[in-house]
Order: C-alpha cells, then sequence, then structure tokens
C-alpha cells in the first residue's frame, strides 16, 4: 500500500508543481500589471489612466486580469469588466460567502503593505458566472489603491 501510494504521489508531483508555477505566473501578471496601470497614471493623470482601465480595449484588461482603481473607503473609480460598482455606495459592506467585507480586505491590502499585498476573497468569475477564489494584488499610490486580480 505504502509502494502504491508513493508510485501515485511520484506521478502526481509534475502536476502540482504546474499548477504551483501557474499560481505564479499569475501572481507575476497581477503584480507587472498593477505596475504599468501606476506608471501610466503617472504620466497621463487620474481622468486619462481610469478612461484607459476602463475600455476593454484600452490595454489593461488582458483575460481574467484587468485593473481597477479604488479608495480607502472602498468605491471603485474603475471596473472594466463591471462599470456598475464603480461609485457605487453599496460596494464597501459588500461581503462574500465566507463573511468577508471584500473592500476592507482589498484596502487593507493595499494600506498596510507598502510595497503592495494580497487580498483574498471570493468572486464571481466573470468567465463561468460562478463564485471562486480570487487573489488581488493591492498597491496605494497617493490616495488611491490600484489593484490587480485572478482566479485560482
Amino acid at each position: 500500500m505504502k509502494r502504491l501510494f508513493l508510485f501515485v504521489f511520484i506521478l502526481m508531483m509534475p502536476i502540482f508543481t504546474a499548477m504551483d508555477a501557474k499560481a505564479a505566473d499569475k501572481a507575476a501578471i497581477a503584480k507587472e500589471m498593477v505596475d504599468k496601470a501606476i506608471t501610466h497614471y503617472k504620466a497621463v493623470g487620474f481622468d486619462k489612466a481610469a478612461a484607459s482601465f476602463n475600455d476593454k480595449n484600452g490595454g489593461y484588461v488582458n483575460g481574467e486580469f484587468y485593473v481597477i482603481i479604488f479608495t480607502k473607503e472602498g468605491i471603485f473609480k474603475t471596473h472594466a469588466i463591471n462599470p456598475k460598482l464603480i461609485d457605487n455606495p453599496k460596494l464597501p459592506k459588500l461581503k462574500d460567502v465566507n463573511g468577508k467585507v471584500i473592500l476592507t480586505e482589498m484596502v487593507n491590502a493595499g494600506v498596510n503593505n507598502p510595497n503592495g499585498g494580497w487580498a483574498e476573497y471570493t468572486w464571481t468569475n466573470p468567465a463561468t458566472k460562478k463564485l471562486a477564489p480570487k487573489k488581488t494584488w493591492v498597491r496605494q499610490h497617493d490616495d488611491l489603491l490600484f489593484g490587480v486580480g485572478y482566479y485560482d
């Protein structure tokens, strides 16, 4: 029995390694997109940057990855995938199915970590239309928070 377990474990190692690599790649993409968004914001200012981030063809939406800007009060200022979330006063109190206050998680990740931090919560995956675990990399710049997330 031990040999069978060892054999199955050895066979599964490449799958586990590939899954870890895929998650690492997604994390790197999220971080790079946040850095790119902040650089763009610095160069063109809020209005032009927000227009780019809200445009699905503006260079800041890549499959499941998209840039959001939000305030420390938890108000989205950009959201290309669901524009109804922009300036929505109900959003800061929104909880996921596990009881996490999503925007509190996101704000804390950016405000409490000067170089950026991760927020983890459950959100609707736009590709599947189902709830799924999501991780969002958040960095603060000026008085705004910039985030890009992905689904596990």
